[in-house]
């Protein structure tokens, strides 16, 4: 397969997964009512869903808004000194526990603030849970079921909810309400509200009633997608729900997460799977295709690995082959006999530890060197050997070189 061929082939496999990626976001991009892990309006969250503009905007303008991650058996009554006065729960994912619902109708009576914002009057467990929040239940035992007995139907069993319907949004009046009204927006209200004190309506719609509980109250919101970011955004949501939090106490908030599952441990697959389900999940996922892509075509063996060559070390006998065979292809003599004698003066010069040229040294008369300089002397005069002397030349470099007397 050519280069050009095998770019092309990658090309076109980048581009249909890429296209294949792109049709899967498109198609998790919408609004999907039956996960209830994206729909929670958690104040960790930034999307429509979420609440987090709501507790940015308190954090300016309240004493205090904070995030409360621990079970409501170790919330502080409000009596105490800096306590919490107003707890905003937002349909919360897990049902609430016996004794937290017990603690929870203590800290209302000690002059509390719960502002509910549930579809289904927070479902309540008959199983205990301690002081640290570990609870031995089961994942089953956990989701709320339309058999257990809410929080709400405790305090107001005359509750009663709409079906949700289409997004309003229109002017609201009550006593909660500041001015003369309000632009709220709501998809769900109550549709029967027995004794309960209406705070906020639009015409035959009740928003949020008021429940006394000793010396404090629960404010029950009828539609829990009030504190969004997204209903936030569209309409004066913020001003009404910082007008609750404001009027009751000290304005200290805080908004329950341990129902939305953040208090709860999780393990490292739950976590890595809930980072999955995320922009960038999404994201590092796409990088790790594209890595596994590159490995695979680039970095792949498709068949048995092979061996390394061994080294091969080269013959001496051979490289004197080879230039002597060029030497007498080209007819070159002279060239063949310097090369002997400048081989030969290297060999001596390193031996005696000066720079002896075999050509020029008289000193030491020796028979083989002298005849050795007559050959080659021949050659530079530009005379012919015969073949014989030529070997004769060779021979007489080797006897020097083996003697090292020059």
């Amino acid at each position: 397969m050519t280069l050009d061929k095998r770019n092309w082939m990658l090309a076109g496999a980048a581009i249909v997964l890429l296209f294949a990626l792109a049709a899967v976001l498109a198609s998790l991009s919408g609004d999907r009512r039956s996960d209830d892990f994206l729909r929670r309006p958690s104040t960790y969250f930034t999307d429509p869903s979420g609440a987090r503009a709501l507790l940015l905007v308190m954090r300016k303008l309240l004493p205090a808004a904070e995030q409360w991650r621990k079970p409501l058996t170790q919330l502080p009554l409000p009596d105490q000194p800096h306590a919490v006065n107003t707890l905003i729960v937002a349909s919360p994912l897990l049902p609430l526990a016996k004794t937290e619902a017990a603690h929870l109708d203590r800290w209302l009576a000690h002059g509390g603030q719960l502002i509910l914002a549930s579809s289904d009057g927070w479902p309540v467990r008959q199983r205990a849970i301690n002081e640290s929040g570990n609870e031995g239940t089961s994942e089953q035992e956990n989701k709320p079921d339309g058999k257990k007995t809410s929080y709400l139907f405790t305090h107001a069993p005359a509750l009663q909810w709409s079906k949700a319907r289409r997004i309003n949004t229109g002017e609201v009046n009550g006593p909660s309400i500041p001015s003369k009204s309000l632009n709220l927006r709501w998809q769900q209200h109550f549709s029967a509200t027995g004794a309960a004190k209406v705070l906020a309506a639009s015409d035959t719609a009740v928003l949020a009633v008021e429940l006394p509980v000793g010396q404090g109250r629960i404010v029950a919101i009828a539609d829990p997608t009030v504190l969004n970011n997204r209903a936030l955004r569209a309409a004066d949501n913020a001003v009404w729900l910082v007008t609750l939090a404001a009027a009751w106490g000290n304005g200290v908030t805080y908004f329950d997460e341990y129902h939305h599952g953040f208090g709860v441990q999780k393990s490292a697959v739950s976590l890595a799977w809930a980072f999955a389900k995320t922009p960038w999940g999404w994201c590092v996922g796409q990088i790790a295709a594209a890595g596994l892509l590159y490995i695979f075509v680039y970095r792949r063996r498709f068949g048995r690995i092979s061996e390394a060559p061994a080294a091969t070390h080269s013959n001496p006998l051979e490289l004197v082959d080879a230039r002597a065979g060029i030497f007498h292809a080209a007819g070159a003599q002279r060239l063949a006999a310097q090369s002997i004698m400048q081989n030969l003066s290297q060999e001596l010069s390193q031996a005696h530890g000066r720079t002896i040229d075999v050509a020029r040294v008289s000193e030491y008369a020796d028979k083989s060197l002298a005849e050795l300089q007559a050959l080659a002397a021949k050659t530079e005069r530009g005379e012919k050997l015969s073949d014989r002397e030529f070997i004769q030349l060779g021979r007489l470099a080797g006897v020097v070189s083996k003697g090292r007397k020059p």
